[in-house]
């Protein structure tokens, strides 16, 4: 249908090579510019006790960057138990999404297996300085009868180790 708007005469179109750009006058395109590379770890680290306190440093926590983050989370537990074995090693974990503006299902999903398998050895988890859009999400799928959110990491703390 449209093959009669073709002028099948131009040189440029010919021999099934693709035009481009500059065949009809146009700049050459900008080079791509190079995505910013992820960091080495999506979090910060902190050990208070029994409490690993985790600050991603990413906006946006979403699919990979999801399950990146609870690898990172365990390996970080894992790291504790094997290096001090006469001490108690990590047991909770509260996550300061103090820089987390956005948080999708499969983030919601990846916690919430975290934390099953936490409960299991008698740990909890505690959410602190979640945005407007995180802290929604949580009561939307009513998940904040189940992580507590609280508004500074100390307080925070207090819930997982006394138990709620």
């Amino acid at each position: 249908m449209f093959g009669k708007f073709r002028n099948n005469d131009d040189p440029r179109l010919r021999g099934g090579r693709r035009p481009t750009p500059a065949d009809f006058g146009f700049p050459d395109p900008l080079p791509m510019q190079a995505t910013p590379s992820r960091p080495e770890q999506l979090s910060n680290y902190d050990r208070l006790g029994q409490t690993l306190v985790a600050t991603p440093t990413v906006s946006t926590l979403s699919g990979p960057d999801a399950a990146t983050l609870a690898s990172e989370l365990c390996d970080q537990i894992q790291e504790t138990h094997q290096s001090e074995k006469e001490e108690a090693g990590v047991r909770h974990i509260v996550l300061d999404l103090q820089n987390v503006q956005y948080m999708d299902s499969m983030c919601v999903g990846v916690l919430v297996e975290l934390l099953t398998t936490l409960k299991e050895a008698g740990g909890r988890i505690a959410l602190v300085n979640a945005s407007a859009n995180v802290e929604y999400l949580f009561k939307l799928t009513r998940l904040d009868r189940v992580f507590p959110i609280c508004r500074d990491v100390m307080k925070a703390i207090e819930a997982v180790e006394r138990g709620g």
